[in-house]
């Protein structure tokens, strides 16, 4: 079989869409200039690329923390010089929130590994946080029944091995943090469950009292 010809291999370069290559040259950035690993690439065409990223965890916490400070910045810059303990309460909790959830794009990007990775378990363990709860749910990122509606009730009264539905997507930790002043960033990431993904409740949720809201945590399962 004879070789094709130039022009004819520039023609099927072609046929790839430009984001890829503009991805593959944000990879090779990325390698090279903020030192994060990549594994091997397991796909390439027109759909885009399948790879397993090693840094998913990583990432995941980054994008977390960047979320937090913004949601700081927002709440500073909107902040009067005399803040209310309601407002600053109020404000508190939606850092909290943004520090525990991550975009769309990376949620996707987080869950590639978990795609092509042959050795993966066939399902995972972690903590997350479920959501806000005094007396009624302030937030609450577990659905249930088809129309994935919020969980109602008190935490500790969900039912054990029953399964739930993401309403975010969620930074999964390697443990339930500590109620003191490094909280949850002492805790590793394991990466991120995208949201609408099915999840068994483990353990009966933990109360951890932030002042600012009770906000509760449990071990979860997925795959």
């Amino acid at each position: 079989m004879s070789e094709p010809s130039k022009p004819s291999v520039w023609v099927e370069l072609l046929k790839y869409p430009i984001t890829i290559f503009s991805l593959l040259l944000a990879l090779l950035v990325a390698q090279s200039m903020l030192g994060v690993q990549f594994g091997q690439v397991t796909e390439l065409g027109p759909g885009g690329i399948k790879f397993v990223q090693q840094a998913s965890g990583e990432i995941a916490s980054l994008e977390g923390k960047l979320n937090g400070v913004l949601a700081e910045i927002e709440a500073l810059k909107k902040a009067a010089p005399a803040v209310t303990t309601a407002a600053s309460t109020e404000t508190q909790a939606e850092v909290f929130a943004a520090t525990q959830t991550v975009s769309d794009q990376t949620a996707q990007f987080a869950s590639v590994a978990r795609e092509v990775a042959p050795s993966a378990p066939s399902a995972r363990k972690g903590y997350i946080w479920i959501g806000d709860f005094k007396g009624d749910w302030g937030k609450t990122m577990l659905g249930t029944g088809s129309n994935d509606a919020p969980v109602r009730g008190k935490p500790e009264a969900l039912p054990l091995g029953a399964t739930y539905t993401a309403l975010g997507n969620m930074v999964v930790r390697d443990g339930l943090p500590s109620n003191d002043a490094e909280y949850f960033r002492a805790r590793g990431s394991l990466g991120v469950i995208p949201k609408g993904t099915s999840l068994k409740l483990l353990g009966t949720p933990v109360a951890i009292d932030r002042g600012y809201a009770v906000q509760y945590w449990a071990q979860i399962e997925w795959k």
